[in-house]
């Protein structure tokens, strides 16, 4: 083709011709490999000259192109980018300049795998602004397709014509720049979100939301600077920085503790000196160690520091023993603390980290349960309030976690241990053991804690209480920032004497140091202050005091020792998994006594009430991991509302319960999985009478534990009061005007049948609505005569004062619920060798998923409830 002083000359590959170059046919299948264009020029009349750049149609040079090769150049400070040779990137920097910090905004994004690739798309120019190199152009995300113009061609071709990228992107960037830097910040949106854990800022960092140039969101509190390895703030006026690649300077110990600062006592800073191990001394430097057994020089105090009891230290529990089975300090010194020139408390081998203030403020609040002191033993239980709830309040700071790196034992425990070698009796390490403890705490936390516990009459007081407490408290945040707490609202309902709304709840709480200044949740129990001192909170590892004895003798023994008194009370052996008992520890009946039988506590369902004629009761199911093995469980069922009726029954878990032949009014609740809580459901029973429950653990040795008891009052019967108040209806147009003899017998016959909870309900229907045309007992006697009147009336008596006094409510719904039991053939269950943890899966195979209708009555309004 020939246009001008130009033309195009299109040299197809071979794939794309026919059988030779010189015919006109032209082969377009490959669609995708376009064809390479050749561009020449004339001058004037003169030769005509290939133009190499110019056919650089999709990759233009981004700075210069060389005629007589073709290649791409760049500018001085520049060079050709790796992967892109027609685009430049800058190779050298001044010395207050850089690039710009968010450079991956070059590069395109693939949506669908979340990466970035290698390619660019956009190019920016930089130019120094404030201190930092930016570009001039607003970056945003667009899709790559975007970048590309594609006109709507009017004829097919065998190539596409694109408008130049680099062009789209320049005009791009030109359109969307920014006036100035800070409006380019702007647009980034915060650095950080400090509503949540500081924002993600370490130690005694503070969190900021407004970007700033120099800044990732977490600055120091002002006059403290960021430590070398950025963990934290410190004065370096007046300290040291033990992360500076050279322990502070010190020679020795380089120790750390915090400040509050006096401008704002909710920051503090991190304060680090020197110090010095066992047996040396700091220097007049501050930072150099000498050895207590060198001259003192003039001028150098070298007297003793004085012995500071190991109990009058901050820390000072981590020096005592530690009972693993009562979780509980012994009295007895194990370690010794050993100060050395250090004003603060601090012990050597000791390292003490703090938390951060926004994280030494946890509040929990429990759900409310029901009490567990009212679900065993003897049940006084009401069907109008229902259980009587508790519920937890706890708020714990905690300050500091503490490590002890290195010790010293004590005299006490040196001399204790140097009595004892191997031929020692067991006794003898026991006693020792019982003084000192079996562990020692190596890491613990220290700080605050409050607890509070209410107990609530019933569920109904508990709801109104939380629900007026959620409004109250909005408004107070709205007013003032300090967090109005749950117990700070029940008690001050208590103490201003609000009965109506807090009639039968009380409130007991305790607290234990002192609550830090940051946290506003604090509600402080009433009494003496509190020492300033944190205290021992909650223990993260413990070390058995056996590896403090270097002797392998006494180490074995004191090992033995040490579990024959966790687990066979001290008179037998730990053999595998169980106990070998001494020959002095075997009971009357001939069975071993060293090991403890675990006494499971049984106790009625927290989540689902008696009934009139159902009782669910549960256990947890625990066994040591030495010593012991429960393979059944007795329960019995004794009625007791007679002293002269001793009816008794007593199930076997696995063998009668489990199979589920010799027992059908015994289920299981629900799948149990793993096995911890075991829950039965006991039915067949009769309403408004006193039944006793007791549950036994049987070991593999035949011994049965302790007992464990509920005896509990069943619930008046249920009633339908729709229907009753049907039949009272049905009553007086009967007896209304002349009553024939078979109205009389239908009237009787009716009334016979109803049973004495209806037959209250009818009387009391009758004469709310009908009292005027004659009470009810009056008008049977009239119209049935008194033989027939009297055995109706006769079974109003067969319920307790306490049910005919319920049955006389104005109002009684009738309310049922679904209860989930299985439905068990577990049939190859065996008493010895049962295993508990894969009896869970085992029941899901042989045990079959139902639902119980359980019936309950509610006095009252519903409304008003």
């Amino acid at each position: 083709a020939y246009c001008g002083n130009y033309f195009f000359h299109v040299l197809l590959p071979a794939s794309q011709t026919g059988r030779s170059r010189s015919g006109s046919q032209l082969d377009a299948s490959d669609w995708l490999n376009p064809a390479q264009v050749l561009i020449y020029y004339q001058n004037d009349s003169g030769p005509w000259i290939n133009e190499l750049c110019a056919r650089r149609l999709l990759d233009p040079c981004e700075h210069q192109c060389d005629p007589d090769t073709g290649e791409c150049l760049c500018f001085d400070g520049y060079m050709r980018d790796p992967v892109h040779k027609h685009l430049c990137i800058r190779s050298e920097w001044g010395p207050n300049q850089g690039p710009w910090p968010y450079t991956i905004f070059q590069r395109g994004f693939d949506l669908v795998m979340g990466e970035q690739p290698s390619d660019r798309i956009f190019r920016f120019t930089y130019t120094l602004g404030e201190g930092m190199w930016l570009p001039l152009s607003k970056s945003f995300v667009i899709p790559p397709a975007e970048l590309a113009i594609n006109p709507s061609a009017k004829c097919k071709t065998d190539m596409t014509v694109m408008e130049d990228a680099v062009d789209v992107r320049e005009e791009l960037m030109i359109s969307s720049s920014f006036d100035s830097l800070e409006v380019l910040l702007d647009s980034f949106g915060p650095v950080r979100d400090c509503s949540k854990d500081n924002g993600g800022c370490s130690r005694n960092f503070r969190c900021i939301s407004d970007r700033k140039m120099d800044s990732t969101g977490c600055v120091c509190p002002p006059g403290l600077s960021p430590m070398k390895d950025g963990t934290g703030c410190y004065d370096h006026h007046i300290g040291i920085d033990c992360s500076d690649g050279f322990n502070g300077g010190c020679e020795q110990l380089c120790l750390q503790q915090l400040a509050p600062l006096e401008e704002d006592p909710t920051l503090y800073n991190i304060q680090m000196f020197c110090g010095c191990i066992e047996d040396y001394r700091r220097g007049p430097d501050g930072r150099s160690c000498q050895p207590l057994s060198e001259a003192c020089t003039e001028g150098i105090d070298c007297a003793e520091t004085a012995d500071v009891p190991a109990n009058q230290t901050v820390f000072g529990d981590l020096f005592y023993g530690y009972n693993n089975h009562t979780k509980e300090i012994t009295s007895g010194q194990i370690l010794k603390a050993t100060f050395r020139g250090i004003d603060q408390q601090l012990p050597d081998g000791m390292v003490v980290a703090s938390v951060p203030n926004e994280a030494q403020c946890q509040e929990e609040l429990s759900e409310p349960v029901p009490d567990p002191e009212y679900l065993t033993g003897m049940v006084n239980y009401s069907e109008v309030s229902g259980y009587p709830l508790v519920q937890h309040w706890k708020l714990r700071s905690i300050l500091y976690h503490v490590k002890l790196n290195q010790w010293t034992l004590s005299q006490a425990f040196t001399s204790a241990i140097h009595s004892l070698d191997g031929a020692t009796t067991r006794s003898d390490f026991v006693s020792i053991l019982k003084e000192f403890g079996n562990h020692f705490i190596q890491e613990a936390v220290y700080g605050f804690e409050e607890s509070c516990t209410i107990w609530y009459p019933n569920r109904q007081v508990q709801r109104q209480l939380w629900l007026e407490y959620q409004d109250i408290s909005k408004e107070e945040h709205d007013k003032e920032p300090r967090t109005l707490t749950y117990p700070a609202y029940i008690a001050s309902l208590l103490d201003s004497g609000a009965k109506r709304m807090a009639v039968g709840v009380r409130m007991e709480c305790s607290s234990q140091g002192q609550c830090p200044l940051s946290c506003r949740l604090c509600h402080m129990s009433p009494g003496p202050a509190h020492p300033t001192e944190p205290v021992l909170l909650h223990i993260t590892k413990v070390t058995p005091v056996y590896e403090l004895v270097s002797n392998n003798e006494t180490y074995q023994a004191l090992q033995e020792a040490m579990m024959s008194m966790l687990w066979c009370s001290g008179k037998g052996d730990v053999i595998d998994d169980w106990c070998r008992c001494d020959s002095s520890a075997f009971g009357t009946d001939g069975l071993p006594t060293c090991a403890p039988l675990p006494h499971p506590m049984l106790r009625l369902s927290h989540t689902y009430e008696p009934s009139s004629s159902l009782v669910i009761v549960e256990w947890n199911h625990t066994e040591p991991p030495i010593g012991v093995r429960i393979v059944d469980y007795l329960i019995s069922q004794e009625k007791v509302t007679e002293r002269t009726d001793h009816s008794k029954t007593v199930l076997s878990f696995v063998d009668d319960i489990l199979s589920g032949a010799k027992s059908p009014c015994v289920m299981l609740g629900e799948m149990p999985n793993p096995l911890t809580s075991i829950s039965m459901i006991i039915r067949c029973l009769e309403p408004d009478t006193i039944y006793m429950f007791r549950l036994w653990a049987v070991d593999n040795t035949g011994r049965r534990s302790s007992p464990s008891e509920v005896t509990i009052k069943t619930p008046c019967p249920a009633v339908d009061d729709v229907k009753a108040q049907e039949i009272a209806d049905k009553i007086y147009n009967l007896f209304n005007g002349y009553t024939s003899g078979k109205e009389q017998q239908t009237a009787y016959n009716t009334l016979m049948d109803l049973g004495s909870p209806t037959l209250h309900r009818v009387l009391y229907h009758y004469n709310q609505r009908y009292e005027s045309f004659g009470e009810f007992t009056w008008r049977c006697e009239d119209e049935l005569g008194p033989r027939k009147a009297g055995l109706i009336l006769s079974q109003l008596n067969d319920l307790s004062g306490w049910c005919r006094a319920l049955l006389q409510e104005p109002k009684i719904g009738l309310r049922r619920v679904s209860l989930k039991h299985l439905s068990c053939r577990y049939t190859d269950t065996k008493a010895f060798g049962l295993n508990w943890q894969e009896l869970g899966q085992d029941l899901q195979k042989a045990c079959e998923e139902k639902l119980l209708p359980i019936m309950y009555n509610d006095y009252g309004d519903p409304k008003e409830l």
